[in-house]
């Protein structure tokens, strides 16, 4: 019989990745544990009488510190914390990728004190966890994303498509006309590929980009119109979340096509779910996550990413772009297939300490 769990989760919320890892979550515990899923957007998600469950699991992805979900989050613990005394509490997939502010301390600290488990997707979240909390002890696995092709049964499919996922903010009036990356474009197309882009959350797009790179063939009627609407942050997140609702199969996003090239989290590790080569093109405090995966660099483009970039920055993200897409082709068949062998071994860590995390609850 699985034990139950109350788990507090960000749910289909704003974020395609968000709920990406929640399906895919879901379904990698289907069978372990009798879950509780308490979403984010509810807004009486963590209610319950006298005492709270006996056990609690949070996560996964950025639920902890430093965004809008965390102070959700840490709010809703601490007025209630006392009712978590004889509660056994669990992070599952989520940390810490900046230092969190004064006033969330003293209720990340009790959490990360009170968990009897920490599992994390980087092994940056861990470093930065023991900063906070000395005690801690967090333990690194895979994100489920990275299986979304087992544990949603996506079909694979391959196309001759790039997928990109990039900041709005490197698309102005002023540079749109002969914007660097319309080499990068320009290459792709001279290799026979088409260049397309992927939007997971507000920030991704505006008319510019969206012009030079229209969207995902499985993202067009959806997201298209209201996309091109330049949504402020509230309306993107009511608007899109509504959207995001009629989406049966996230992982269907992340195949038919076969290279991607992503600023997000999720918007380049799923297409590694499909033997896909992808590359990382983000902040700098997720930079190691290929290397964790996949002990090496092949899946990382260090490119020059701020608000303001200047004309030769572009010009270096171009370039830098370029010559990942090159390696890419021309290693396609080898990539593949590495990706696939460690993606097997990495399923089996990920299978046997989902079961483990599974046993560990009251």
């Amino acid at each position: 019989m699985p034990k139950k769990a109350m788990w507090i989760t960000l749910g289909v919320r704003g974020n395609a990745g968000d709920a990406l890892i929640y399906q895919t979550t879901k379904k990698l515990f289907e069978g372990l544990i009798d879950l509780d899923f308490r979403t984010v957007g509810e807004a009486k998600y963590v209610r319950f009488a006298r005492s709270a469950p006996d056990n609690v699991i949070i996560g996964p992805g950025g639920i902890l510190v430093r965004t809008n979900s965390a102070r959700h989050v840490q709010k809703k613990l601490e007025a209630q914390w006392d009712r978590f005394e004889k509660s056994k509490m669990f992070i599952w997939s989520s940390g810490i990728l900046q230092e969190p502010h004064d006033a969330e301390l003293p209720i990340v600290r009790k959490i990360l004190q009170k968990a009897d488990r920490i599992v994390v997707r980087a092994g940056k979240e861990a470093e930065l966890i023991r900063e906070v909390e000395p005690t801690a002890d967090p333990q690194l696995l895979p994100c489920s994303s990275l299986f979304t092709d087992r544990l949603l049964g996506t079909p694979k499919q391959k196309k001759d498509v790039v997928v990109v996922n990039f900041d709005a903010h490197l698309f102005t009036d002023e540079n749109i006309a002969d914007h660097p990356l319309r080499r990068f474009k320009a290459y792709a197309e001279s290799e026979g590929l088409e260049v397309r882009s992927m939007v997971n959350a507000h920030g991704d797009s505006n008319r510019h980009s969206l012009d030079l790179f229209p969207l995902i063939e499985q993202d067009q009627a959806l997201f298209h119109d209201f996309l091109m609407t330049e949504p402020d942050s509230k309306e993107f997140n009511a608007g899109f979340t509504e959207r995001l609702q009629q989406v049966d199969d996230f992982g269907a996003r992340y195949t038919g096509s076969r290279f991607a090239f992503g600023k997000r989290l999720h918007g380049w590790l799923p297409f590694l779910a499909f033997d896909q080569p992808a590359a990382f093109i983000g902040m700098t405090a997720r930079q190691g996550m290929p290397s964790d995966y996949f002990g090496n660099g092949y899946f990382l483009a260090k490119v020059p990413r701020r608000q303001h970039m200047s004309r030769d920055r572009l010009d270096d993200m171009a370039n830098s772009l370029v010559g990942k897409l090159n390696y890419f082709i021309h290693n396609e068949e080898r990539l593949s297939a590495e990706i696939a062998e460690r993606r097997e071994v990495l399923w089996g860590d990920l299978q046997a300490e989902s079961r483990s995390f599974a046993e560990a609850l009251a």
